[in-house]
């Protein structure tokens, strides 16, 4: 503590001294030299600091790149992929089944009549082989069938020799079996009839015959009656009256009995001829019938029999066209032309009728197709060069030409089909090709870079840049301008808006810019 109280004491003198009448009239001067240099460094500082946040705000700024709204020329370009197809492709097949050993070319390779396109195993194709099994098959299905022992020895005679009946002598021959047949039937029915007839008539003459023998005999009841009456009465002369009566009564019935016996007789011996002749109808029908069984059997017989050595003969044209149509050890090609396409490799097994190859034969051409609205049809006319979207891909002879605009079937109200011829050496059939054609050049006052066309919600807009001057420097601020594109190509628009036509538009910048927003430039 006396240690402190000895340093403020000194402190106090000092201050003391100090205060001498020479010292205080230096101290006012002093003090204005100290609030002036207060006041430069307050204002130096708020110099650096405006400068400094002018450059921070400006950089904080999203940064655009302008261009100028100028005049100009739009060239619209119509796009489309399409898939080459030859004209009239040369497709080469090979009619049996062999087994590929090797390929001679490869597909886009240029070949000559009779040039080897595929090498074959040296051996009967699976056709051939087949048809020799199916002849053989056939054959001797003929044979069994000839000698079953079923088949009538006239019909082996006729087949065996090659005869083929017409179908017209089938049917004479069927149609006489048959009026054969109809006539002994209609006799025998006749026949039938006749008995039927007989039977029906002695059975009435025989009832008729029963009553009128059956009449006596009630008459004479009566008249034995009245004959016992007279005995017991004594009246002689009535009972040889009655007696007499009765006698003649009784040889009336024994003349009918007999009559009787005698008609049934004669009607057992009527039915009995009648029957002898219905046994001579049943039996010519029975022939009748089996002869037209017979000859039904034995013209399908021989039909079918007839059929199959057809089929034999078919058999073995067929196995001498294929050993004709043999293509040997190898496949050729019949035309000249460029290999588009090679269906098959070594080891791989060809089918009949199948396409192997397909040559895009010298001379003929090669054409694409793709669909373009309406309104992009309209601007182009068959002659119109394309050229394609990857130049690079291809030489200089590429050449496509618009040679057809038709409407599209899929949907002809609202578009066309364009098709084009291609030449090129670089093009084979089946390659996807796109190509792009432009519309005829148009002049255009107003036009802006695509970059610079965006759009929203309430249709399309260009951002176009305003400059206001302060005195810190300029600034810019981006103004929306709507508009109307009229054209547009690769790079640039065409549009119709409220601008006098030199104005900058925004079409690149570092980050989103809004209507009002203040920007940079990319230039500043």
């Amino acid at each position: 503590m006396s240690e402190e109280l000895e340093v403020r004491d000194e402190l106090g003198s000092s201050k003391e001294k100090g205060n001498s009448p020479a010292n205080e009239e230096k101290n006012p001067r002093n003090r204005k030299d100290v609030v002036k240099n207060f006041a430069i460094a307050f204002l130096s500082v708020m110099l650096i600091l405006t400068f400094f946040s002018n450059t921070i705000m400006n950089y904080s700024l999203p940064q655009v790149a302008t261009q100028q709204i100028t005049s100009g020329t739009i060239s619209p370009q119509i796009r489309g992929t399409g898939t080459v197809s030859a004209e009239d492709p040369y497709n080469i097949t090979v009619k049996e089944t062999r087994k590929i050993s090797g390929v001679a070319v490869k597909e886009g390779s240029h070949v000559e009549i009779g040039d080897v396109i595929y090498y074959l195993e040296d051996r009967e194709s699976k056709e051939l082989t087949d048809a020799k099994e199916k002849l053989d098959e056939l054959e001797l299905s003929f044979e069994q069938a000839l000698f079953s022992g079923d088949v009538p020895n006239d019909v082996i005679t006729n087949v065996r020799s090659g005869r083929n009946t017409t179908y017209d002598s089938y049917q004479k021959e069927l149609a006489q079996a048959i009026d054969n047949y109809n006539n002994a039937k209609n006799l025998d029915n006749a026949a039938q009839a006749d008995i039927d007839y007989m039977t029906q008539k002695d059975n009435f003459d025989q009832a008729g015959n029963d009553y009128n023998a059956a009449t006596p005999g009630y008459t004479l009841a009566e008249l034995q009656y009245e004959l016992t009456i007279a005995t017991q009465n004594g009246d002689d002369d009535r009972k040889n009256a009655l007696e007499k009566q009765i006698a003649e009564l009784n040889m009336n019935k024994t003349q009918l009995t007999n009559y009787s016996s005698q008609e049934s007789l004669s009607y057992d011996q009527k039915l009995a001829l009648l029957n002898q002749q219905k046994a001579k109808t049943a039996a010519a029908l029975k022939v009748a019938e089996d002869e037209k069984t017979k000859l039904l059997k034995s013209i399908a017989t021989e039909i079918s029999l007839c059929q199959q050595r057809d089929k034999i003969a078919e058999q073995k044209e067929k196995i001498a066209k294929l050993e004709e149509e043999s293509v040997g050890a190898s496949v050729k090609s019949p035309v000249a032309g460029t290999v588009s396409s090679l269906g098959k490799v070594a080891g791989e097994s060809t089918s009949a009728d199948e396409t192997v190859a397909v040559i895009q034969v010298d001379g003929k051409d090669m054409t694409t197709s793709f669909s373009v609205t309406n309104a992009q049809a309209q601007k182009l006319k068959v002659g119109d060069a394309a050229k394609p979207q990857n130049v690079w891909q291809y030489g200089d002879d590429f050449k496509a030409t618009l040679t057809g605009i038709k409407n599209d079937k899929t949907d002809p109200g609202n578009k066309k089909v364009l098709t084009f011829k291609i030449e090129s050496k670089d093009v084979t059939p089946g390659q996807n090709i796109s190509l792009t054609i432009g519309e005829r050049a148009v002049d255009y006052d107003l036009v802006v870079p695509n970059s610079a066309i965006k759009t929203d919600s309430n249709g399309k807009f260009i951002l176009v840049v305003t400059s206001k001057s302060s005195p810190l420097g300029n600034r810019y601020k981006a103004s929306r301008v709507e508009v109307t594109v009229k054209a547009q190509d690769d790079n640039n628009s065409a549009i119709a808006a409220a601008v006098e036509g030199d104005e900058y538009v925004v079409t690149t910048s570092t980050a989103l810019v809004n209507p009002g927003d203040q920007v940079r430039l990319a230039n500043n």
